[in-house]
């Protein structure tokens, strides 16, 4: 089958799936989501912010990150990233954007951003924030799979066999060693 043919018929399916509550996006396989960046980074989640727009039509959510470590890009150790989502919740209504990225306060995550630090934005909604933990049993720092959760991911060549997303948690130290070297060679990497 023709891999737009493919496409039609997995929207398709989405669409008549009435209860399904998902956004179609592109999956992306690690080096695509590197070169698409600007910015790649580990972030702590200082605060999160949800308030109407100017014209009370949509909830936007304020997200302040503090850089930890950058891989890629011009962030710097302890500066701050200003990310604005369409979504959130103000009193009592919810604005919900399914697929998009999810913060919380006090946590810490890997970003891949894209455009200036002040404005910037989550490429490939989802996947461009992967929460990272300390494993208590090792004491090293884990970076999770991303949460699809909200998404529905079409594969850009639906006839790959190999899986696009990472299925386990990775080291810190494995995931900056493949990131920074597919930064180097991304043509962005700063």
């Amino acid at each position: 089958m023709h891999p737009l043919r493919s496409l039609i018929v997995v929207f398709g399916l989405l669409l008549g799936a009435g209860s399904a509550l998902a956004s179609l996006v592109v999956a992306m396989d690690l080096p695509t989501m590197v070169e698409r960046a600007d910015h790649v980074a580990v972030v702590d989640v200082m605060s999160v912010k949800s308030a109407w727009d100017e014209r009370h039509e949509r909830i936007l959510t304020t997200i302040d990150l503090s850089v930890v470590e950058a891989w890629k890009g011009t962030a710097t150790p302890a500066s701050h990233v200003s990310l604005v989502q369409k979504g959130g919740t103000v009193g009592d209504t919810t604005m919900t954007v399914f697929g998009m990225s999810q913060f919380t306060t006090g946590e810490r995550a890997l970003v891949f951003l894209a455009g200036p630090l002040e404005h910037a934005r989550v490429v490939g909604m989802a996947q461009g924030k992967r929460i990272v933990k300390k494993d208590l049993s090792t004491g090293r720092w884990m970076v999770k799979v991303p949460d699809r959760s909200g998404a529905a991911f079409v594969r850009p060549n639906p006839t790959a066999r190999s899986p696009v997303f990472e299925t386990r948690a990775r080291t810190i130290e494995d995931l900056r060693a493949e990131i920074k070297a597919l930064a180097a060679t991304s043509g962005k990497g700063r």
